[in-house]
């Protein structure tokens, strides 16, 4: 793999992780601003569960997270000139 793909890839999930971080945060203020109650998870706009899509977007975040620190642990054998 040549440097500037690796580097396009490290990028790219980095990028992922931001905007994961942000639907996270905006899924927070749809739930205190969609919901009865601010233990309830079902949205009264759109009936759709927000705790379900935070928890994935965590995974998707933890599987990122893990795809980066194996690229770059293993950067050496990953990276040919």
């Amino acid at each position: 793999m040549r440097k500037e793909v690796y580097q396009t890839i490290i990028s790219v999930l980095i990028l992922v992780i931001l905007v994961s971080v942000i639907w996270i945060i905006n899924t927070e203020v749809r739930l205190t601003h969609e919901t009865d109650h601010p233990k309830e998870c079902i949205s009264r706009i759109t009936g759709n569960n927000l705790c379900e899509f935070i928890q994935s977007l965590k995974i998707v975040i933890i599987i990122c997270l893990l795809l980066i620190s194996g690229l770059i642990s293993f950067r050496y054998k990953i990276i040919k000139d």
